[in-house]
């Protein structure tokens, strides 16, 4: 599994623009909505699933990314977004940095191999060396897509 295989032009947000992290999970959830990934039904099924996770631990894991996630029952099959926040969202972040990058990852209950493969996929490529500063310096979703397939 690449990365490029996750996001395409449909499920990018080149510029979220939030106050807290609430309202980032909420704009996320309504640009999936509204491009057909997700039924509206499951709206606040997620939104939950998603604080509860935070509740237990935070995923903003520092140097400015976070990876929420969350098993969705309902949902029919895995379901991503890469979102991109220039100015920073606060979200009790590991090291206090403001949350510049989201990858979110929903998946159903039954597919627990996917979601743990997802994860390790996003996390490896996040690791790497200048990944995330160049995904903050792109111009814009073209950019940004390329960047993820070159790499």
């Amino acid at each position: 599994m690449a990365l490029s295989d996750l996001i395409t032009e449909a499920n990018l947000i080149p510029d979220l623009d939030a106050s807290d992290r609430p309202s980032a999970y909420r704009i996320m959830i309504q640009s999936l909505i509204d491009k057909g990934f997700v039924s509206k039904s499951l709206l606040d099924d997620i939104l939950q699933s998603l604080q509860l996770r935070e509740d237990k631990m935070t995923t903003a894991m520092g140097g400015g990314f976070a990876l929420p996630h969350a098993t969705i029952p309902k949902l029919p099959k895995l379901c991503t977004l890469l979102a991109r926040s220039p100015k920073g969202i606060p979200c009790d972040a590991v090291d206090g940095k403001l949350v510049k990058l989201f990858f979110l990852i929903l998946t159903p209950p039954d597919q627990n191999k996917t979601h743990l493969q997802t994860l390790a996929t996003v996390a490896k490529f996040f690791n790497q060396r200048g990944v995330k500063s160049k995904i903050l310096q792109a111009t814009g979703t073209p950019e940004i897509l390329s960047i993820l397939r070159s790499t």
